[in-house]
């Protein structure tokens, strides 16, 4: 019985403004500003950086993102929800569903699949050792052709580690592998995917597991 349902991807005023000053403030590359007049020669001002600084670390590395406008998969990860995940292709997979079964999300290339993952398809050993099923679950990466350069796998709502023997069958299909906890892991997927398209893969167990 199969455990993946496949999903397509749907195919995601100039203002005028009149100044009665002849002096225009514009900022310059290294944060600090020049005065241009129209009947003085231009005045460079040596960068204060306090207007600059940011208290939040996300937003620096948001400024300094080199692939902010690069191309985005289809299969983007635009936020990690309470139950599940919501793509930029405005595809939304929660768990549980209605028939109460755990679902889990798989992405391959472009192509994104709801993971049914009740029934023995996962175990968490101890409290914080994830085990899938290599019958039911990691087969696909078996039989898929071309195979991810990477995997990127995340273990839930907090941080666990995956078992030796999913490690060793998925590096013996030459599969290399990102494991962190489930939020994390779909950021690194979408930094991943953007900067690498179609050698980037991903299995998430849901953040609420």
């Amino acid at each position: 019985m199969s455990v993946l349902r496949g999903k397509i991807p749907n195919h995601g005023s100039i203002i005028s403004s009149r100044y009665f000053s002849n002096a225009v403030i514009r900022s310059n590359l290294f944060g600090g500003s020049k005065t241009i007049n129209q009947f003085k020669q231009f005045k460079f001002e040596p960068p204060s950086g306090k207007g600059e600084t940011t208290a939040n670390p996300a937003d620096l590395f948001k400024k300094n993102d080199i692939l902010m406008f690069s191309d985005k998969p289809i299969n983007y990860i635009e936020s990690v929800k309470a139950n599940g995940f919501h793509l930029t292709n405005n595809l939304l997979i929660t768990s549980p569903d209605k028939q109460n079964n755990i679902i889990g999300t798989l992405m391959l290339q472009s192509e994104t699949f709801e993971v049914n993952l009740s029934n023995g398809a996962y175990e968490i050993i101890n409290g914080f050792i994830v085990e899938f099923s290599e019958k039911e679950i990691l087969q696909v990466f078996n039989k898929i052709h071309p195979k991810p350069e990477i995997l990127v796998i995340g273990l839930g709502k907090k941080s666990r580690m995956l078992s030796e023997s999913n490690r060793k069958y998925l590096s013996n299909l030459g599969i290399q592998l990102e494991i962190s906890d489930s939020n994390n892991a779909a950021q690194m997927f979408d930094l991943l995917a953007t900067e690498r398209p179609n050698t980037i893969g991903a299995l998430l167990l849901p953040p609420n597991v």
